[in-house]
């Protein structure tokens, strides 16, 4: 197959490109002051004729080709074809151009050249576009190259060391494609349990789902929207690993751009180095924000941050937003740069960033009080978004007041802001050194002010499904904030404690279970360490430690055995505490087989928690609950069944029918009668009980689901296995929108498809399924 020839406006802006690289310093500002002295002026931005040399849109004016031709091959030091080419030649293929691009402009950009419209896509979320955007010619014309494969989809990733620009380009090259496409996507990447919210945000303005769907249901959606339609672009930001991005790339015709600092990403896209800043491009972005800047001092600043375009950036801010002229700009650098980076800091990210913002601290310092105290309190959160709300109550001000002291940080290249404008970020290494240059006594005082605030914007109990979009917000902030504390000599607040335990209770809910263990195990070892063993925090800690372990995990029973044997030498036998971890114990030793041992402890408890609660008390009727399924599991299921009617009776009396732990006892008494060998019963009480938990919680909701389980369960002992097996689809693939692949819950799931597919005789579909999700053969 052959390739097809160069269309007229390849050729044009092929030519155009040759001819400026035969040039030397040869800058855009250059270019621009040149033409406004042209008689009459030609009136031509650094934007634009980075537009024009790029490919994305075409001189309109025949005197622009001529004066750029001109003056272009009047500078050549070495020799070029195009160098040669007659302004007849020019003219007539610039003219082929133009007219190409009208009898092309309705084709989708694809091989034509279309003048930009400025016309934002149906469904848009990218950041402001820097105005002084220069530059990375070459390098936005590359992604352009590599987003065009024709793959499903096109995948570009721009590769770098932080601070090197590649969130910029990315914004760019959004912001220059908008009139093209139909949806373009930002995804803040660095966090994969962020990146599934945002996923779940596109579902909602694609109109696919609500905003109270849960979020990694919406996220699939989003993916689903998007491997049915064509004219889309989904921009991954800072993908922290190649092994994360699988997750989070959608299928489909479009387009993927990923930033990174990985390495490893020749298998799944096409990769695009992106370098330090030439010195023209560092000296045209100086001179853009800095009109009076003479070229030697935009060369002196350059050098001095070594053409790094975050530290290029942010000393074009700082200059332009001080006026401190470039020569004591280049003095401070140099005595302030050494001090900077403490140990531990990332090799990658040169001095001159670090220097930067510890210049734009001193200069903020006495200039803006209350920018800098917002700036101290957000380097202690983590990189995830700020609600700028959450700081309305911190300072004295209006909300108006609030956003112009963001405005202050952002423009000194200390923050950016959110596409939405509501939430301001910092970046992970202008946060470390802010840090590192507090004195220790103002570190402790700022985190026990941002304890405060946090509790302040509690949103609630994370069992309340409409409170977790708060939380999600919440979540890795409270957490962040707890790992940058300093040691045994500082104690949080007891709310504050109340809230790290309440974060990592929404985090299992929510179907992140690792990141719930993890956050819990760190309270209990930083509490245990402040506040004793002994202490009712480092308790509950640890009670929220093992219920985040997988069950059956061996760490779960020696935790729950240790908790138990603490509570009953403090707080005696009968305190609740100590009679609700004497229940979490003997699930431990159910979950390990220890069904006698657990089922003594039941009874046990039940028999204290009559005592001390009452019968119908709940506490008293989970006991129940628990002493039937400890039945259940030693093969006395009548028992079990006597137990269970009498927690349902007094259920549906105290609590009501919909209630879910009313739905857990019928789903149990369902499961019960199933064992006794009545399936019509069973069947009855399991339809009827899954009916009632989808109109009372939701198609999605663990519950739910767990009454479709029931119910497929008794499908299959009536040996309706082909029934049993749509339904087991259906919760399968629930839970894995809703919980994720790897939640044991969904692993479940896979197992009882793949086995009703096998006994279908569907063999390769079920083996398909066990490669999926990477299970063991039957046995």
């Amino acid at each position: 197959m052959t390739e097809s020839p160069p269309s007229a406006a390849e050729q044009f802006f092929a030519a155009l490109r040759e001819l400026r690289q035969a040039t030397v310093a040869v800058s855009y500002a250059m270019l621009a002051r040149q033409a406004a002295a042209q008689q009459p002026p030609l009136k031509i931005s650094g934007q634009r004729l980075s537009d024009w040399f790029l490919g994305n849109a075409l001189p309109a004016d025949p005197a622009v080709v001529r004066f750029l031709v001109e003056y272009l091959q009047s500078r050549a030091t070495r020799a070029s074809g195009y160098q040669q080419r007659p302004l007849s030649w020019w003219l007539s293929l610039h003219q082929h151009a133009a007219q190409q691009r009208q009898n092309n402009r309705d084709d989708g950009g694809h091989g034509a050249v279309l003048s930009r419209s400025h016309r934002l896509p149906k469904v848009w979320r990218v950041p402001t576009r820097n105005a002084s955007f220069t530059g990375r010619v070459e390098a936005l014309n590359t992604v352009r190259l590599r987003l065009q494969t024709g793959l499903t989809p096109s995948i570009a990733v721009l590769h770098g060391i932080g601070g090197v620009g590649k969130t910029s380009l990315a914004v760019e090259y959004a912001h220059r494609h908008a009139d093209l496409l139909d949806v373009i996507w930002w995804v803040d990447a660095e966090e994969p349990a962020s990146a599934i919210d945002q996923f779940a945000a596109l579902a909602v303005e694609l109109g696919v789902t609500s905003e109270h769907t849960m979020a990694k249901r919406g996220a699939a959606e989003a993916r689903n929207w998007l491997q049915r339609h064509v004219g889309w672009l989904v921009i991954l930001d800072d993908i922290p690993s190649s092994d994360l991005a699988r997750d989070l790339i959608p299928a489909g015709p479009g387009r993927v751009l990923i930033t990174s600092r990985d390495t490893r990403w020749s298998t799944i896209g096409a990769v695009v180095d992106v370098d330090v800043f030439s010195r023209e491009e560092s000296v045209s972005l100086l001179k853009t924000q800095n009109v009076a800047m003479s070229d030697s001092d935009a060369d002196r600043v350059a050098a001095a941050v070594d053409d790094l375009p975050l530290a290029v950036a942010q000393a074009a801010g700082f200059i332009s937003e001080t006026g401190m002229p470039a020569g004591e700009y280049v003095s401070e650098l140099e005595t302030h740069a050494n001090d900077l980076l403490g140990e531990g800091r990332p090799a990658t990210y040169p001095r001159s960033a670090a220097s930067v913002v510890a210049l734009s601290l001193e200069r903020l310092a006495g200039t803006d009080q209350v920018a800098l105290g917002l700036l101290r309190l957000c380097v202690f959160l983590g990189p995830d978004p700020v609600p700028v709300s959450w700081f309305a109550g911190a300072e004295p001000m209006r909300p108006v007041q609030l956003r112009v002291v963001v405005g202050r940080l952002v423009r000194m290249g200390l923050a950016r802001r959110t596409p939405a404008g509501d939430a301001l970020i910092v970046h992970r290494t202008t946060a470390a050194i802010v840090r590192d240059i507090l004195p220790a006594s103002e570190r402790r005082a700022l985190r026990t002010r941002l304890q405060e605030i946090l509790v302040s914007v509690r949103p609630g109990e994370p069992d309340v499904v409409h409170a977790w979009p708060a939380w999600a917000l919440l979540a890795p902030h409270a957490a962040f904030l707890q790992n940058v504390s300093s040691g045994a000599e500082e104690i949080e607040s007891p709310e504050f404690r109340a809230l790290i335990l309440s974060a990592a209770r929404y985090l299992e809910l929510a179907g992140h279970g690792r990141a719930a263990n993890e956050m819990a195990a760190r309270a209990r070892e930083r509490w245990s360490a402040t506040l004793g063993d002994d202490h009712f925090d480092t308790m509950r800690a640890a009670q929220r430690q093992s219920a985040t372990l997988p069950p059956a995990h061996p760490d779960a029973l020696r935790i729950e055995e240790e908790l138990y044997a603490r509570r009953v030498r403090l707080l005696g036998p009968d305190d609740p505490d100590t009679l609700a971890s004497a229940s979490n114990l003997a699930m431990a030793l159910a979950d390990l087989g220890q069904h006698e041992a657990a089922r003594g402890l039941d009874e046990e408890t039940l028999a204290r928690r009559r005592r001390v609660f009452g019968p119908d008390d709940n506490r008293t009727l989970i006991s129940m609950d628990n002493l039937a399924n400890r039945l259940s599991g030693l093969g006395d299921p009548q028992g079990a069944k006597v137990l269970r009617d009498g927690v349902l009776a007094a259920r549906q009396r105290v609590l009501g029918d919909d209630h879910p732990d009313t739905l857990r006892s019928r789903l149990g008494l369902a499961r019960d009668l199933a064992r006794l060998g009545r399936l019509a019963e069973a069947a009855e009480i399991g339809d009827a009980t899954l009916a009632d938990a989808t109109r009372s919680l939701g198609t999605d909701h663990r519950l739910t689901l767990t009454a479709a389980d029931t119910v497929a369960g008794i499908l299959r002992e009536r040996g309706d296995t082909a029934q049993a097996r749509l339904l087991g689809e259906d919760i399968l693939a629930r839970r894995r929108a809703t919980l994720g692949a790897d939640h044991p819950e969904t692993v479940g799931s896979a197992v009882l498809l793949a086995t009703d597919l096998a006994a279908l005789g569907e063999t390769a579909a079920a083996e398909d399924l066990r490669r999926q999700f990477a299970l063991e053969p039957p046995t």
